[in-house]
């Protein structure tokens, strides 16, 4: 799996806890996509963070690139670690109502 982060707008600190929090929940998806697409190069994961200065609030657009296919979440919340949970946890539910109909299970 290939990560490509962009950051926009964030502090320092910020940014680190956001790379270091995308990491631990890519780690989550790791496996179901492993077991699928093994080589690294197959599966692109576009992650784009950008601060609002009005409002104080993060809004993340992730994208998976698969062969077969191109999931997309988006969302804004007032916290880093919240829009990634959120973000994360859309893309996982998307990748497994793919995965399952792929197999017709």
């Amino acid at each position: 799996m290939r990560v490509m982060p962009v950051v926009k707008n964030l502090t320092e600190p910020e940014a680190a806890q956001f790379h270091s929090y995308l990491a631990a929940k890519l780690e989550r998806l790791r496996p179901m996509l492993d077991s699928r697409f093994p080589d690294d190069d197959q599966v692109k994961v576009d992650a784009r963070i950008r601060k609002h200065e009005r409002h104080s609030a993060f809004q993340l657009e992730m994208v998976f690139n698969l062969p077969r296919g191109k999931f997309m979440s988006k969302e804004t919340k007032h916290s880093i670690t919240e829009v990634l949970d959120f973000t994360t946890d859309r893309l996982e539910t998307q990748l497994t109502k793919h995965f399952k109909k792929l197999t017709r299970e």
